[in-house]
């Protein structure tokens, strides 16, 4: 196995001498660098082409110089140490308390788990804001698979209308995440993504539209350009419960996707799906098989039972506005009607799929000689 390859940067030059005489030599590592934090460091690090980089900075400029980094190496390994509490992070993954030695030799020689082995293992990280936010995730934590990791970050509530340095509102350490959700009440969190999926190392971003002064269409459109740009696969569903495992959007805007991590997600939230059995006129049992993100369909499940089937698409649309649902009331510009109107739509369509086989057969009467029409 060829040993790992080791670029080593330090505010003080007495410090990366030192991680330096501890790494070298050691079995399966390869120093190939030593600077000083300056303005030549990062053209030294590319030079190196390391596999790992040891970087000691405290507080903010140690996410600043961890982001260049990985900007400059796309996929290397960053360790970040952090003297004041012995503390070493691993960039994407949990940070660890250290000690000893062996604790850096180990954060060395681990390998970087980018990604969860597979959807049924997501690891989700969810950015929020608000009620609206907030309500989304404790339904999703609550309903969430066994296997799923579900990890959340508030933003802060007074953020600026254009944030040019993201780095400056995030936490410094953000836990690995296969999957971004962001769920903002301003335009401003959604510029903070690309740095979120920069230090989380999610794969995908889910960044519903459920209010378009939340995600305007032009932030839309630089951010899935910027996200193409870092290979992040992204899902902008309008309204939240238009998305399946396979699209989102209504109608004509209809968009299509293939991706393993957005589909495992939608596999259980997003569009609503029931299993409705009836017995005669009368609703009996009724069975999530995908909730809406924020719970709704759970609850429109709820109240439906022992609903005349006869009326159950009519009080399913009740049942869900009055939930509330979040959506906006406002007319959406490309849809031509309210967000909350859409979301409504997708509930009763559902409802109406599921009881359609219980409901009476209409019959025609046709008068003697005339042929019946279709």
């Amino acid at each position: 196995m060829n040993p790992s390859r080791v670029f080593i940067f330090a505010s003080q030059p007495l410090f990366a001498q030192g991680v330096q005489s501890l790494l070298s030599g050691q079995p399966g590592i390869e120093v190939v660098g030593v600077a000083v934090v300056g303005p030549d460091m990062f053209a030294q690090v590319q030079a190196a082409a390391p596999d790992v980089v040891v970087i000691e900075a405290g507080g903010e400029e140690q996410g600043r110089l961890v982001a260049q980094v990985l900007e400059c190496i796309p996929g290397v390994k960053v360790i970040g140490l952090t003297l004041e509490d012995n503390r070493i992070h691993i960039y994407y993954q949990q940070m660890k308390q250290g000690r000893r030695v062996e604790d850096l030799l180990e954060a060395v020689r681990e390998p970087l788990d980018w990604r969860g082995p597979s959807p049924e293992t997501l690891r989700l990280f969810v950015l929020f804001q608000g009620h609206y936010g907030q309500r989304i995730l404790e339904n999703i934590r609550h309903f969430a698979p066994e296997g799923w990791t579900v990890e959340a970050w508030r933003a802060p509530s007074a953020l600026p209308l254009v944030v040019d340095d993201p780095l400056e509102f995030l936490p410094m350490h953000l836990p690995a995440a296969d999957l971004v959700l962001s769920l903002g009440e301003s335009a401003s969190v959604a510029q903070l993504l690309p740095s979120v999926v920069e230090r989380t190392g999610a794969r995908a971003v889910i960044a519903p539209v459920d209010n378009a002064a939340w995600l305007p269409d032009g932030l839309l459109r630089q951010l899935r350009a910027r996200l193409r740009e870092m290979g992040v696969a992204a899902a902008f569903p309008k309204p939240f419960c238009s998305l399946t495992e396979r699209n989102y959007n209504v109608r004509q805007q209809e968009v299509s996707f293939e991706d393993p991590w957005i589909g495992g997600f939608a596999r259980h939230f997003g569009r609503p799906v029931f299993r409705i059995e009836c017995d005669g006129q009368r609703i009996t049992k009724v069975e999530v098989e995908r909730d809406a993100a924020c719970g709704c369909a759970r609850s429109v499940a709820r109240q439906l039972i022992g609903v005349d089937v006869r009326e159950a698409v009519i009080q399913a649309g009740l049942f869900h506005h009055h939930y509330p649902c979040l959506a906006t009331m406002r007319v959406d510009a490309s849809l031509g009607e309210p967000l909350i109107q859409a979301s409504g739509d997708f509930t009763r369509r559902a409802v109406e799929v599921e009881i359609a086989p219980y409901l009476p057969q209409t019959t025609y009467l046709v008068p003697n000689g005339h042929g019946e029409t279709s």
